[in-house]
C-alpha cells in the first residue's frame, strides 16, 4: 500500500504503508497511544466525517473497530461518503469490525454463561454483554454508560464475579472507564453492516482473523472503491 489513511491511532497499524496519515479526534489518544511521527507516518487531530484531504489522496484506508464507534447507520454512511471521496479508484477500505451474531444471545444468556465460568476473558465478556444489550433492545447502538449500568445490575458483587471466573479485579474495574462517557458504540449484524455499504464500493469480502476468544465476531471487512 502506498499512502494509507489510518482511522484512529492504533499502534499496530502505524506502519502499514509507504506513508501513513492517522486521524483521531482525541488529542489525548494521539499524545499517549500514537507511537510517534516519523518520515513515513504522522498523526493529525481531525474528524473522520470531515476529512481535510483532496479527492483520491489515499490508496487505502484502514481501521480497528472504527465503524463501531459511530452512531449506526448515519455514522458509517457518512464515513463511506468521505472514503468515496478521498480514496483513489480501486482503493481499499479494510477494517476489523465487532459484529453481532445472527443468532443473538440475551443479557440473561451472558449472565448464565459467566456464572458457569464459560467466558475466559473479561474483554470477551464485555463485548458479548454489549452485543446482548443491543439484541435485547433491537437497536445496534448502545451508550457505553448503559453497558456499565447493565453490568452493575447483573453483577453487583465484583468479588463474587472474580471468584466465579478467575478474572482479576483490575480487569473487571476497566468497565468503569465507561462512567460518564458520552460515547455510543454500535454492534450490527452482518446483514446490517453490509446494508450501509454504498454502491460506489464493491468486491466485499469478510475474512476471519485470529483464533482468540470471540474472533468469530471480529472479522476483517474489505471493500474496494469502484473505478
Amino acid at each position: 500500500m502506498r499512502r494509507v489513511l489510518l482511522l484512529g491511532v492504533t499502534p499496530e497499524l502505524a506502519d502499514l504503508g509507504t506513508e501513513v496519515i492517522a486521524v483521531d479526534r482525541n488529542e489525548a489518544m494521539i499524545a499517549h497511544v500514537w507511537p510517534g511521527d516519523t518520515g513515513q507516518r504522522r498523526a493529525e487531530r481531525g474528524d473522520w466525517l470531515a476529512l481535510p484531504f483532496p479527492g483520491g489522496h489515499f490508496s487505502a484506508a484502514i481501521g480497528d473497530g472504527s465503524l463501531n464507534i459511530l452512531t449506526f447507520p448515519d455514522g458509517p454512511q457518512a464515513l463511506y461518503a468521505q472514503l468515496d471521496r478521498v480514496l483513489e479508484a480501486g482503493g481499499v477500505f479494510v477494517a476489523r469490525v465487532f459484529m453481532a451474531p445472527d443468532v443473538a444471545e440475551s443479557v440473561l444468556d451472558v449472565r448464565d454463561e459467566t456464572k458457569a465460568g464459560r467466558i475466559r476473558s473479561f474483554h470477551a465478556f464485555k463485548w458479548r454483554l454489549a452485543m446482548a444489550i443491543v439484541a435485547d433492545a433491537r437497536d445496534p447502538n448502545v451508550k457505553v454508560t448503559t453497558i456499565r449500568d447493565v453490568f452493575n445490575h447483573e453483577f453487583p458483587d465484583r468479588a463474587a464475579l472474580s471468584s466465579w471466573t478467575g478474572w482479576h479485579p483490575d480487569d473487571i474495574a476497566t468497565i468503569d472507564v465507561y462512567r460518564d462517557s458520552p460515547e455510543v458504540y454500535n454492534f450490527p449484524t452482518a446483514g446490517q453492516l453490509h446494508a450501509v455499504i454504498p454502491g460506489s464500493f464493491g468486491n466485499l469480502r469478510t475474512l476471519p482473523v485470529g483464533t482468540y476468544e470471540l474472533a468469530e465476531r471480529c472479522p476483517l471487512v474489505i471493500v474496494e472503491r469502484r473505478a
